[in-house]
């Protein structure tokens, strides 16, 4: 597997937050549907977040993948 596989996961994250927050802005939500739409937005970071710290370190990746994946992290933060 290559670095780019597993940023394009995690730039997935993003895409789905943001379709979380355009479908949150385009329909008319209860209270209840809001606040699950909120809740899915909250466990979206977090899986980003698990995924940002796993992956430059999965001990079985190439030294090279995992250094590209640090790097790459590291920016973007």
């Amino acid at each position: 597997m290559e670095a780019e596989e597993f940023l394009n996961v995690i730039n997935e994250c993003d895409v789905l937050r943001d379709d979380i927050d355009d479908i949150r802005g385009r329909v008319p939500l209860t209270k209840a549907e809001g606040g699950k739409l909120a809740q899915a937005t909250e466990h979206v970071d977090k899986a980003k977040s698990i995924l940002t710290e796993l992956f430059p370190n999965i001990r079985s990746l190439d030294d090279e993948i995992r250094e590209d994946l640090s790097e790459e992290l590291n920016e973007a933060n």
